[in-house]
């Protein structure tokens, strides 16, 4: 009797925890979004602006310095990573900076994924160009 509890709880066990999934590729869930540029002239004076395609955009699980896949932005500014678990991921994108070290500057959202299957749209990254 206590070999088939045993072999049972053993079940059980291995059942759930094949169940939870650490962030990243495998899943249902999405997360998708636009890139906006600004571009301003050297009298800080806004020239034109509209969404950007070209514009990579990294993925990567919170609080990871290091992004697991990265995409351009589709001509009208568009991004989406698909088939992520649920989870929180951080996605980032660069921008031109003129008074910034490097040149640019590092614009950083983090996003939930609350369920299996969620379709999770962010607000518009904004971005100088």
């Amino acid at each position: 009797m206590t070999k088939k509890i045993f072999v049972f709880a053993f079940l059980i066990s291995f059942v759930l925890s094949s169940c939870s999934h650490d962030e990243g590729y495998g899943g249902l869930a999405t997360i998708k979004g636009k890139v906006y540029g600004k571009n301003y002239n050297s009298n800080e004076v806004l020239v034109n602006e509209g969404y950007l395609g070209g514009v990579k955009v990294y993925i990567s699980k919170h609080g990871d310095p290091d992004y697991f896949d990265s995409m351009d932005s589709a001509y009208d500014g568009s991004f989406k990573f698909d088939y992520l678990y649920k989870g929180t991921y951080d996605l980032w994108v660069y921008g031109d900076c003129d008074y910034c070290d490097w040149d640019q500057v590092y614009v950083l959202k983090t996003i939930s994924v609350n369920s299996k299957r969620a379709t999770v749209e962010t607000e518009d990254f904004v971005v100088s160009f």
